[in-house]
């Protein structure tokens, strides 16, 4: 049996000298602990603290805690993008609904697998331009579709996806040939 002195070991919690006697493996263990710490706190502020510290080094020290109001805002803040997705996706599975499945399919391949237009268009038996052309007017009626709902905005004038008619060719007219 070891006597130790408790004031040297936990000094915070038991502040006048207090005696105990504790077997051995006790006593090793404790004072074990105790350099282990030790240690470690030479090694943090090694570490840790220089003479080139910036302001604000508290705000860096690797065992901060985080306080109540944040994990409660981490949490609300959780809870606001998990309802923002399950709104988001509802609204595109109402979206989606809409498209022809010919369109639904390709917008399928080409967004959710990944697919080139060349393989998209081989598995569903038309050529590139055709699958690009689905593809793209599918874009644009689930954008419509969203602006009538007044779930997006506009798009500007030169935006992606805006259906315009390309502005005609100015073809020379020819006359018949001369003799």
């Amino acid at each position: 049996m070891k006597t130790i002195n408790l004031k040297k070991y936990y000094y915070p919690i038991c502040k006048k000298d207090t005696f105990v006697e504790v077997p051995d493996e006790v006593a090793d263990a404790i004072v074990e602990a105790s350099r282990a710490e030790d240690a470690n706190d030479a090694k943090q502020h090694y570490h840790c603290y220089s003479l080139d510290a910036s302001p604000g080094m508290e705000n860096h020290f690797p065992e901060q805690a985080v306080s109540p109001e944040d994990i409660l805002m981490e949490k609300e803040t959780e809870r606001e993008q998990e309802a923002t997705r399950a709104l988001m996706m509802e609204r595109l599975r109402e979206a989606l609904a809409t498209l022809t499945p010919r369109q639904a399919s390709c917008l399928h391949a080409r967004f959710w697998e990944g697919k080139p237009f060349k393989e998209i268009a081989e598995a569903e038996g038309f050529t590139t331009s055709a699958a690009i052309v689905t593809v793209r007017n599918a874009i644009i009626k689930l954008q419509k579709y969203y602006i009538k709902r007044g779930w997006m905005k506009p798009p500007k004038e030169k935006a992606i996806c805006t259906k315009t008619t390309p502005p005609k060719r100015n073809r020379k007219k020819t006359s018949a040939k001369k003799s």
